[in-house]
């Protein structure tokens, strides 16, 4: 058996079907803090135990969000250089500026998450739970129409991505007409990154993907420069309050406010987009757990967390060490990156009875699929679950009618999400 140290869970062909799961176990079971050195990264302590991604999220004294957020090879990374570079010139601010809740330190990040958080709260999503609903259940009859026309359809962009954009969009106050726009820019902003996302004009993937960063950016920032006009009067969408804000005793900036929105996007429709595909996938794959579901709709909240749980889409957050510290007796050096892998967390059997197996029953399910339990959990944790109850809802009715079709075909994006490129299905036979 080859040395632990060879193991590779980096390679972008290691997640066309799936994770690494051999190497993350193995990794779990023989060097749970491990450092990690594959040609075309820096080297990083690379955690894939439940105890201790929960350790390193929760104490921001000792890791630091605000220097990197991503396990990058150098290709990856030039786009987006490129973008930060293209921003910082434009609004006259340091290219390392954080652009966004996800690299932000307190207390910064405390004042900003705060002002944007009354539309997040459990009980705010959940309110908006029938509107959820009422979306998805046009969306999957829209879906339903194009399968029966075309005899087969792609859930992955056909319509998973539809539910997270409307949410967001609303919560921003984003007109309805401008959505699918929006959505085919942001399917362009994967497209440096993977073959299979071909443009049929032929235009460049680095040109299509500059060319749809900068239109998402100027459709936020005159939507931000409109709200700021108002001066965020008494409206209580994400944008107004960003308005009204202060953080550290002084309003917002106008960029600031634009990289909010343009990151709430991002991860919004990319996050939930994905989890919503791969639970189709697994209850497609899984008849006996789509029959339960059927059977009682009341296991809707737990099959929901075990969709969260077993697909796990989020695989990676980097921090990186500002005091030395010790995780399971390694050494954690200031300014060494520590990569979190979320999936192999999800699947830790110190947490979770048969980990491998999908059970919409699994009751207690401590997933870890957020970003970890400290300061920087995921803010929309709980409209990602509503939108999958809402969307799921909606498919119980059609699931059953519905089979894959071909091979699913997936990527790794800047090693941060399982990005589903294709999920084919179509009607079974009667």
């Amino acid at each position: 058996m080859n040395s632990v140290a060879t193991i590779d869970v980096t390679s972008d062909h290691l997640y066309d079907t799936g994770f690494p799961w051999g190497e993350f176990d193995r990794l779990s079971k023989e060097s749970p803090v491990h450092w990690y050195q594959q040609p075309g990264y820096e080297p990083f302590w690379l955690v894939t135990r439940h105890e201790d991604i929960s350790f390193v999220s929760r104490n921001t004294e000792f890791f630091s969000h605000q220097q990197r957020i991503g396990v990058e090879t150098p290709d990856e990374i030039e786009p987006w250089e490129m973008e930060r570079e293209r921003r910082s010139a434009l609004y006259g601010h340091a290219p390392d500026h954080p652009a966004g809740l996800g690299l932000m330190d307190a207390p910064v990040h405390n004042q900003v998450r705060q002002a944007m958080y009354p539309c997040f709260t459990p009980k705010a999503t959940a309110a908006r739970q029938e509107r959820f609903f009422e979306l998805s259940t046009r969306y999957v009859e829209e879906f339903v129409k194009l399968l029966d026309e075309n005899g087969t359809a792609d859930v992955a962009h056909g319509l998973a991505g539809r539910l997270p954009l409307a949410a967001i969009f609303e919560l921003l106050g984003v007109p309805e007409e401008d959505w699918d726009e929006l959505f085919a820019s942001h399917k362009d902003t994967a497209s440096a990154f993977h073959k299979d996302y071909a443009d049929e004009n032929g235009e460049e993937a680095m040109q299509r993907f500059m060319r749809a960063m900068g239109h998402l950016d100027q459709y936020f920032s005159e939507l931000v420069r409109a709200r700021m006009a108002e001066g965020g009067g008494e409206g209580t969408d994400v944008l107004s309050r960003l308005v009204r804000a202060t953080v550290q005793d002084k309003p917002l900036e106008f960029h600031d406010m634009s990289y909010q929105l343009f990151n709430l996007v991002q991860a919004g429709n990319g996050t939930t987009r994905n989890a919503i595909t791969g639970g189709i996938e697994a209850l497609l794959k899984h008849p006996d757990q789509l029959q339960k579901l059927i059977d009682d709709p009341t296991l809707l909240d737990s099959a929901v967390d075990e969709i969260i749980r077993y697909t796990s889409i989020a695989i990676t957050l980097v921090r990186t060490c500002v005091q030395d510290t010790e995780i399971r007796g390694q050494k954690i050096r200031k300014g060494e990156s520590v990569a979190l892998f979320f999936p192999a967390a999800n699947r830790d059997e110190a947490v979770f009875d048969d980990p491998y197996t999908f059970d919409i029953t699994r009751k207690p399910n401590r997933h870890i699929a957020f970003g970890g339990n400290g300061a920087h959990r995921c803010i929309g944790a709980s409209l990602a679950r509503e939108e999958l109850k809402a969307m799921f809802r909606a498919l119980l009715p059609v699931l059953p009618t519905l089979e894959l079709h071909g091979e699913p075909r997936q990527m790794v994006l800047r090693m941060l999400i399982l990005e589903y490129v294709r999920l084919p299905v179509r009607r079974k036979a009667k």
